[in-house]
């Protein structure tokens, strides 16, 4: 028997706000969404924590909050298939997961909405290109990964 999961995408605006996570967890959830990439988020840094309820939060940020920034959530009944992630840019992230029948890789991209911006898909098709095969951030369960609230509540 084969699972099948539910995958979407939504620019969140910005992650910014108290709550904001708890919110975007219980919206996602409801929708019977498992995994879903979000656009927008305006974190600073890159890396993973897991939420309160189980669910995992990968992302990939500038240096400094409040510009851009992309993430993918994950949902608790398939976080442990989290293999590894790999931040190329503000904008790109790729994400790898164990399932059944053969691992998927996911890609997480913002696309600028200035008209200004027209050359970004091959910046960004450059920067995935240019980036070594197979060198995706390893990512152990038995790591301790930032908490909600040490990171972003």
């Amino acid at each position: 028997m084969c699972n099948k999961h539910r995958i979407g995408t939504w620019n969140i605006r910005s992650m910014l706000q108290l709550g904001k996570v708890q919110l975007l967890g219980e919206e996602i959830t409801r929708l019977g969404v498992d995994i879903c990439g979000l656009s927008e988020v305006r974190w600073d840094g890159q890396g993973h924590f897991t939420i309160l309820d189980g669910h995992t939060i990968v992302y990939s940020e500038r240096p400094t909050q409040g510009m851009s920034g992309v993430a993918v959530w994950i949902h608790r009944k398939i976080a442990g298939a989290l293999v590894g992630y790999q931040p190329v840019s503000d904008r790109v992230l790729v994400v790898r997961l164990n399932v059944k029948p053969r691992n998927i890789t996911l890609i997480q991209r913002q696309q600028p909405r200035m008209k200004k911006w027209r050359g970004s898909t091959k910046t960004c098709l450059k920067q995935l290109n240019m980036s070594p095969r197979g060198t995706c951030c390893s990512y152990r369960a038995t790591s301790t990964p930032k908490s909600a609230e040490e990171s972003h509540l």
